[in-house]
């Protein structure tokens, strides 16, 4: 055996072993200069962001009445103005993905924001005769978002590992339920305390410019992988980053696992209050018996506690779980999911008869679909190399959105016109009731998916630890790849040049 061939066989061996023994490197922290409490201040930042988006978001949900009669449109037009948001919104993800894992991320997101933040203030004042002028701003809005919610969990993922990573993770996420309950809040009282809806869509702007400077003078990039010790990895194609991804099983079941999650909570969020709002007013045959009981707040006030304790008690569970379990995450996932079907399904039957039953059911509901918010991000950045997860991160939000929040609105619009035999207030309770029990139904599935993910969740940790060790290496250049062996064996490759002698090496991962 030669010098070389020596050399190639002993880098091959510490790296088959170096999940086995000591790291590679120091503590990966000791890579960046950057204290804890600057980290901790680009946590309060993107979570401030977050939650403006949600806010933004979910205003016009809590006025669906408002904006029907402003605009004189029917139940089909209003679940279309969340659809082309969001279709414009998962159509640039992968753009920004794209950059996102070549670029500098702050200040893509400022771009970002900044076009949210004038498109946003542009659409409260668009007159009643030109609704399809306000259609195409809200697309726009959508544009301005995808850079923000591509791009920031990556960055929180470059700042924490581990156990630390899924309570930052959890903590940003937050902003998720609290922001769309305070959109219903937000948007209903400015619109009866000013008479005017519109004033809704000019809060979120002001406060996003207090975001943007925050960005520009707060916060820096970290390096790609510093918190998992993997700066030294290069990027890949595009092409070949999508295609490892499509051949990730764990990544697309959880990718469809979490679309389904969208489609319940985008159908619920656009529709639900419009649907109380039928049920009480079909019950007593009057169409302002619902102003009497203010159920936008009462669902803003629901979603922002439920949504709370949810990704509270589901980053809880993930952490605590995986002392029994190396496969918590999925279990506390899907079982959440599997859970709120009947508590979905109850609180569809319930408004006609009980209000506050109603509520209760919502609650319990919207807080156990809400124990996979933060724990799907964490499983997804755990399963992806640090160089692809802005475009992991936006090929998710593709699925989840087109099929997902993008198209159920519309569905369950479109289901209601057609159920609704007649323009009476008994026969729109009817249509949205029907329409909205497809919810119970996509709840169960996404569950069984995200369980059904358990079972590839360690090997494809395994293949990120493989890879993530080899680049600490620091060779010239790693190249992530996918075959399968004669048996069928998944492998994973990691192949280096200079400064050693051209090699590869594999491992078996499932």
């Amino acid at each position: 055996m030669t010098s070389d061939e020596s050399k190639d066989h002993s880098s091959c061996a510490a790296v088959q072993s170096s999940s086995d023994s000591e790291p590679l490197l120091d503590d990966p922290s000791a890579v960046s200069q950057r204290s804890r409490r600057q980290d901790c201040i680009t946590v309060v930042i993107l979570f401030s962001v977050n939650l403006l988006n949600y806010m933004d978001r979910f205003t016009i949900a809590g006025i669906p009445n408002m904006i029907r009669d402003y605009y004189g449109i029917d139940s089909k037009l209003l679940g279309l103005l969340q659809t082309s948001f969001v279709v414009s919104y998962m159509s640039l993800s992968p753009v920004f993905g794209y950059f996102g894992d070549r670029w500098k991320r702050k200040y893509l997101i400022v771009i970002g924001l900044i076009l949210w933040s004038v498109v946003t203030l542009a659409s409260s004042f668009v007159p009643p005769n030109r609704f399809w002028t306000f259609l195409v701003l809200r697309c726009l809005v959508g544009v301005g978002e995808a850079s923000y919610s591509t791009l920031a969990p990556t960055l929180l993922t470059d700042l924490f590992a581990e156990d630390a990573r899924t309570q930052v993770l959890g903590f940003f996420y937050f902003a998720v339920p609290v922001g769309s309950g305070l959109g219903f809040v937000m948007g209903s009282c400015i619109a009866e305390s000013l008479n005017n809806w519109a004033w809704a869509l000019r809060i979120t702007p002001a406060l996003g410019l207090l975001c943007i400077l925050a960005l520009v003078f707060f916060h820096q990039d970290p390096p790609r992988g510093r918190a998992d010790g993997a700066s030294h990895l290069h990027t890949t194609s595009w092409w070949a980053d999508i295609k490892t991804l499509f051949m990730n099983w764990c990544y697309l079941l959880v990718s469809f696992g979490f679309t389904g999650t969208c489609f319940v909570l985008g159908a619920l969020s656009w529709f639900a209050v419009d649907f109380i709002q039928a049920a009480i007013n079909a019950r007593t045959n009057n169409p302002r018996e619902a102003d009497k009981y203010n159920v936008a707040l009462f669902f803003g006030i629901c979603t922002c506690f439920a949504g709370l304790l949810g990704v509270v008690l589901g980053s809880f569970l993930g952490r605590k779980l995986r002392v029994f379990t190396s496969v918590a995450e999925p279990y506390v996932c899907g079982g959440g999911l599997l859970l709120s079907a009947p508590f979905i399904y109850a609180s569809l039957l319930s408004p006609y008869f009980n209000f506050y039953l109603c509520m209760f059911f919502v609650f319990v509901g919207q807080l156990l679909i809400c124990l996979n918010w933060a724990l799907v991000a964490d499983m997804t950045m755990s399963i992806v190399i640090p160089t692809r997860r802005a475009t992991a991160n936006a090929l998710q939000m593709v699925l989840s959105h087109s099929l997902g929040d993008a198209i159920s609105p519309l569905i369950i619009g479109t289901i209601a016109d057609a159920q609704a035999h007649s323009d009476s207030l008994e026969w729109h309770y009817l249509g949205m009731q029907r329409s909205l029990f497809l919810t119970v139904f996509v709840c169960i599935v996404a569950g069984f998916l995200l369980l059904l993910s358990s079972w590839y969740l360690v090997p494809a940790k395994e293949r990120v630890h493989f890879i993530i060790d080899a680049s600490r290496l620091q060779y010239v250049e790693i190249v992530d790849t996918i075959t399968d062996d004669e048996m069928g064996v998944r492998v994973a490759s990691a192949s280096w040049e200079a400064p050693n002698p051209q090699g590869s090496c594999a491992v078996v991962v499932a």
